[in-house]
């Protein structure tokens, strides 16, 4: 049962997208398509479902975070900034209603309509573009492991499917004949010819397109995005092709499990205060750390055995411990867990060093301090 389930999984997740990519490049060229609608269908739904939760597992981090170098999780710089992604939403949307309404409604559109869904699909069209430049970086794209490449498909896909659908549109318009409609008025008479010349009808749409741009930036403005979030997704980045930000240096994940809280909890409730030096290797640290690590450093000076016996515990349970802290979530119940000890190991500093602020502000910050 277990194999049969993986297999179907496997299916779903890596042949089935290839395999509808296939079917929508030979249904751009053939004249009789294949099971349009249902290809059409299952292309959408999951494409979109197998992008988003693609884009979830990788683990995306803003620029301005570092990543983890841990063989436990893929993480990676987004190659789109979390604060531009309602405008890219938005963008998607109007392409994804655009098409559709192209698709299903077909000849009971006006033109005028039908050139605005055409102006839609032009945009997100040549937004999926620059989408699929941005993370065709190719020392990303080499990692086949990590599925990135797999983030072209979709897109690719509603570019296949949008061409497709705006060249039966004219067709159908123009086998059908439809007669044009006389008005007394000259300019309304040759607005109504040009709107009815499918020929004309992709220059319509890019000229419509700028008007509808705009009016989608000034919605978008009032949730909060800027003018220029549209480019500003793309340049806010690190690490992809128009990426024109400099990450933090990366930060290695080593399994001591209060650097894992610190590196991996929610900033508000951990507070991570600086970068430090843990075995010549950079890593997130907190107050709760530099405390614990200032309590075993006073105990090891004091109490030498104590010591010994207290890292011994650590090692033991403290280790295998990191191994589970696999969410923020549970890095924030591990760090609420451990307050009663921080505070425990805060009271000894104090009771037994001259200096206790010196020596918590002193931990891992490298031997050439």
């Amino acid at each position: 049962m277990g194999i049969i389930l993986w297999f179907l999984i496997g299916f779903v997740c890596i042949l089935l997208p290839l395999i509808l990519t296939l079917f929508n490049i030979i249904n751009l060229f053939r004249k009789k398509k294949v099971k349009e609608n249902l290809i059409d269908i299952i292309t959408f739904v999951l494409g979109i479902i197998l992008t988003i939760i693609l884009y979830k597992f990788l683990g995306f981090k803003d620029y301005d975070k570092s990543i983890i170098l841990s063989g436990l999780e893929v993480t990676a710089h987004a190659p789109i900034a979390s604060w531009s992604m309602p405008t890219f939403i938005g963008i998607l949307i109007l392409g994804i209603v655009s098409y559709f309404l192209i698709r299903i409604k077909k000849l009971d559109l006006p033109p005028l309509i039908i050139v605005g869904c055409m102006s839609g699909i032009l945009i997100c069209s040549i937004y999926m573009i620059i989408f699929i430049i941005q993370i065709s970086n190719m020392s990303m794209m080499e990692n086949w492991v990590y599925g990135i490449p797999y983030l072209t498909l979709f897109p690719i896909n509603y570019i296949l499917c949008s061409i497709r659908a705006e060249i039966e549109i004219i067709n159908y318009y123009k086998e059908k004949n439809i007669t044009i409609k006389e008005y007394e008025n000259k300019i309304l008479n040759k607005c109504n010819k040009i709107l009815n010349d499918t020929d004309t009808w992709h220059i319509l749409s890019v000229i419509l397109a700028i008007p509808m741009l705009v009016i989608l930036i000034c919605i978008l403005v009032l949730f909060g995005q800027r003018p220029d979030e549209a480019i500003k997704a793309f340049l806010e980045t690190s690490d992809w092709t128009l990426s024109k930000k400099i990450s933090p240096p990366p930060v290695t994940y080593d399994g001591h499990y209060l650097c894992t809280v610190s590196l991996k909890g929610h900033e508000r409730l951990v507070k991570p205060t600086r970068m430090g030096i843990r075995h010549g290797e950079k890593i997130v640290v907190n107050r709760q750390l530099c405390i614990a690590n200032a309590f075993e450093n006073l105990i090891e000076e004091k109490t030498p055995k104590f010591h010994h016996f207290v890292r011994y515990i650590y090692d033991k349970y403290g280790f295998p411990l990191a191994k589970h802290i696999h969410t923020d979530w549970q890095a924030d119940i591990t760090y609420i867990l451990m307050k009663p000890l921080e505070w425990i190991f805060l009271f000894v500093l104090y009771m037994f060093d001259k200096k206790p602020e010196n020596r918590i502000a002193t931990q891992y910050i490298g031997k050439n301090y």
